[in-house]
C-alpha cells in the first residue's frame, strides 16, 4: 500500500482520535483477527482473554503476535470477504518493539464507516514500514476490514 506524505499527515491527524468508550462499541459489534500471511494466509481469533485485556484498556493492551502460537485457536474458514484496506499508525515506546493496539487501528477507520458498520471483522496484517525521521518508533501498519460472505 502506498503512502504518500499528505496520507501520513491524515494519520498523525486522527491519530488518538477515538475515545476508550468509542472504542469499545466498535469491540461489542466486530471480532478482532490477527492475519497470518508468514504461515498460512489464515485469519485467527483473539483468546477471550486477549479480548478482555483489549477491551478493559484498548490503548494499553497491545494486540500480540502470540495468537499464531495458541494451537488451540482455529483459524476463520472461507466465511468472510474483504470489504477495505487501509493504513494505520503506530507510535512505539521502544524502537525495538512494535506494539499496536486497537485504538491506533480504529482510529484510521473512516468516520462513516464507524457511523454505520458494514464490516464484521478487523484484521491486523504484520507487515510495517517505518517512518524516516522518527528514530525508529513511528511505523505504518495495515489493517482490512472484512464482511461475513453472502
Amino acid at each position: 500500500m502506498e503512502i504518500n506524505k499528505y496520507s501520513i499527515s491524515g494519520l498523525y491527524y486522527k491519530y488518538k482520535n477515538c475515545s476508550d468508550d468509542e472504542i469499545r462499541k466498535v469491540l461489542e459489534k466486530v471480532k478482532v483477527v490477527l492475519y497470518n500471511g508468514l504461515v498460512d494466509d489464515k485469519y485467527y481469533p483473539l483468546s477471550k482473554e486477549a479480548m478482555a485485556k483489549i477491551t478493559a484498556k484498548p490503548r494499553g493492551a497491545s494486540l500480540s503476535f502470540d495468537v499464531f502460537e495458541n494451537k488451540q485457536l482455529e483459524a476463520l474458514e472461507g466465511e468472510y470477504e474483504e470489504y477495505m484496506r487501509f493504513a494505520f499508525l503506530v507510535k512505539s515506546t521502544s524502537r525495538f518493539f512494535l506494539k499496536p493496539d486497537i485504538g491506533e487501528i480504529i482510529d484510521q477507520i473512516p468516520f462513516m464507516e464507524l457511523l454505520h458498520i458494514k464490516f464484521d471483522v478487523i484484521s491486523m496484517e504484520y507487515d510495517y514500514n517505518t517512518l524516516p525521521d522518527t528514530d525508529g518508533e513511528h511505523h505504518i501498519m495495515t489493517a482490512t476490514l472484512l464482511t461475513k460472505k453472502k
